[in-house]
């Protein structure tokens, strides 16, 4: 695949992932015009994670056989219908079965995606070709999120989902002329893919994906009233404090790809967790300003978007016969962990009234995952000897 074809199917998991966190930055104006709770807007968040993670390891399964480029093109058209209806959407039902539809189009998009890549790259870069993936998925952060919050302040969010359909328009046509055609591999039935959780080693790294993304986004998806009430930003604010955030983001994101193709999975994985947790348990010591906040907010975002690609590596190493089948099984777990973090978050929010407790939460769920990683590799390691 040429370099252009990868960036291509980098700018539409870009796309994709901006569909999924847009609303994180505009909770509050979704909330005012669909007339709910703001814990409402988490529950979103949920619906596209959970469509993500029960429909993409089915629809991947199903599709195993067929031609990759095909299953990239018909996911990113019904991925293109939904931001349609999210723009359409009169009320909060309809919105939720857009992002349900969403999450399971944008999902087996990134999944085939990267699992298109990882086959047609020496193996001693597939690190570096997912990292690739993996930074477009983090640069919805940089210029995603906050071009929602800025076109939802200039008109409306539902806007903002009008635009994300026009591009994903173009970048449709982009893979259908850049894109070669990919064979598809062998379907595995879902009584053998149930199989590979008889193996703690994979086992336990599924846990780490989970609790990492439920710690983070236990946080993440109520950042914007958090960031309200510590250091009173405003919309413009939150706006260029997400641009910054995203900026490190991707640099987590290269840095993880690289860094595992060097070093190591099991390095990498270890020293963002650990960064991840002690950032996450002490954020509320260091929000007394707007530069302390976005320092040390910048340091998580760059530590947790290292952990992705040496995961997406770790779980290609583990099935190289039909990596499409081991990214969607890791990435339905990674969208669980998302599901579950916006509940809980959403739970912490409602029963405590301060959106400040989040964070510690999220601290100690993301200290699992250092646990489930210790696990996971000593076990990794015994069998290699």
């Amino acid at each position: 695949m040429s370099r252009f074809g990868i960036y291509l199917l980098t700018v539409g998991a870009f796309l994709a992932v901006t569909a999924e966190l847009m609303l994180i930055g505009v909770t509050d104006l979704v909330a005012s015009d669909l007339q709910v709770p703001i814990s409402f807007v988490g529950y979103l968040v949920t619906a596209y994670a959970l469509a993500f993670a029960i429909g993409t390891p089915i629809v991947i399964t199903l599709t195993a056989r067929l031609e990759r480029k095909k299953v990239m093109l018909t996911a990113f058209f019904f991925f293109i219908l939904a931001n349609v209806a999210s723009y359409w959407s009169p009320n909060f039902t309809v919105l939720m079965f857009a992002r349900a539809l969403l999450g399971l189009s944008g999902g087996v998009f990134a999944v085939v995606a990267m699992g298109s890549v990882s086959k047609l790259v020496p193996p001693e870069k597939v690190g570096s070709a997912i990292g690739t993936i993996m930074m477009g998925l983090s640069g919805s952060l940089v210029f995603g999120v906050p071009l929602g919050t800025v076109l939802s302040g200039w008109i409306n969010w539902q806007f903002a989902f009008g635009v994300i359909a026009i591009l994903s328009a173009l970048i449709w046509i982009g893979i259908l002329l850049m894109v070669p055609v990919i064979q598809g591999g062998e379907r595995t039935p879902i009584l053998q893919q149930l199989a590979v959780f008889k193996s703690k080693r994979i086992v336990s790294g599924f846990l780490i994906t989970l609790f990492v993304n439920a710690g983070s986004q236990t946080v993440y998806t109520f950042l914007t009233p958090l960031l309200q009430k510590t250091i009173q930003m405003n919309t413009w604010m939150i706006s260029i404090t997400m641009f910054i955030l995203g900026v490190f983001s991707m640099i987590g994101s290269r840095l993880g790809g690289v860094g595992t193709d060097r070093f190591g999975v099991t390095k990498i994985v270890y020293l963002s967790l650990i960064v991840h947790a002690i950032v996450l348990l002490f954020l509320p010591v260091f929000m007394v300003s707007i530069v302390t906040t976005i320092f040390v907010l910048s340091i998580w975002m760059c530590f947790q978007w290292m952990t992705s690609p040496a995961m997406q590596t770790y779980f290609v190493q583990q099935a190289p016969e039909n990596p499409d089948l081991a990214l969607s099984l890791n990435t339905s777990l990674t969208q669980l962990g998302v599901a579950l973090g916006a509940t809980l978050g959403g739970w912490i929010v409602n029963s405590t009234s301060d959106v400040m407790n989040t964070t510690w939460a999220g601290g100690w769920i993301v200290l699992l995952s250092i646990v489930a990683a210790w696990i996971s590799f000593v076990d990794r390691t015994k069998q290699t000897v």
